[in-house]
């Protein structure tokens, strides 16, 4: 009779908490706190944001509370509730949600700490990212624009030797040159400055029925047509060229 008495009692220890965890983790609302416009870094937010629960099939009412009290009760589903961080005062705020079935069982949710900015705050943390990333992307660019002009400053041109991103012709003295990998992008074509005549033009890559054209073109006419510029003409033309930055 003992002996069965602790077998009862050994399972009851096993069992009963067992049971109790699967309970809970069923009857636990999931809080997704989403931005839907403004400024969210970290744990900071300025703007727009929306609380949603991801709630068991007979949750009836759900209770969106901030700081512990309740700022709105949604009673139908999709739960939700869109708030303004400008309606709160700045600083640090808890944010959570309970849940009630329709037997009355309150169902708790996870919560979330955020600190509330204002919009002079939240301005200067944007300032703070985009500064930066702005010098780099200018530094980016001007390298682009200025590396492709100093790497072939005082080359020759030679027919039929365009490397990797090809050849192309220019718009204007319509004379082929080779397109530079470091030259900017621009989706249609290189930004790039033509060795011959020294327009900038966006010049796509060019077939090799055109850059064979060009080059007879430029066996006939050579450099006689186009002026060669100076030093000193080349150095006014970089300063020039630096609009494009």
């Amino acid at each position: 009779m003992r002996k069965m008495f602790l077998i009862v009692v050994l399972l009851s220890a096993f069992l009963f908490p067992l049971s109790v965890a699967a309970q809970s983790e069923t009857e636990t609302l999931t809080l997704r706190l989403s931005r839907d416009w403004g400024y969210g870094a970290g744990s900071q937010i300025q703007g727009k944001f929306s609380l949603r629960v991801s709630a068991p099939d007979d949750l009836v009412k759900v209770d969106f509370l901030i700081d512990g009290e309740v700022v709105s009760t949604v009673t139908e589903a999709p739960f939700r509730y869109q708030f303004n961080t400008d309606e709160y005062a700045p600083g640090i705020h808890t944010l959570t949600a309970v849940g009630y079935k329709a037997d009355g069982t309150p169902v708790y949710g996870t919560e979330f700490v955020r600190q509330i900015l204002s919009a002079e705050e939240a301005s200067s943390s944007t300032m703070k990212i985009i500064v930066p990333l702005l010098v780099v992307f200018g530094v980016i660019a001007v390298v682009g624009v200025l590396g492709p002009v100093l790497m072939n400053r005082g080359k020759e041109f030679k027919p039929k030797q365009y490397g990797s991103a090809g050849g192309a012709v220019c718009p204007r003295c319509e004379f082929p040159y080779s397109r530079n990998f470091m030259a900017p992008n621009m989706l249609v074509g290189k930004l790039q400055r033509c060795p011959h005549c020294g327009k900038w033009a966006i010049v796509p890559r060019a077939s090799q029925a055109a850059l064979k054209a060009a080059e007879a073109r430029w066996e006939r006419e050579g450099t006689s047509s186009v002026a060669t510029p100076s030093e000193d003409e080349k150095v006014k033309q970089m300063i020039d060229d630096s609009r494009f930055e």
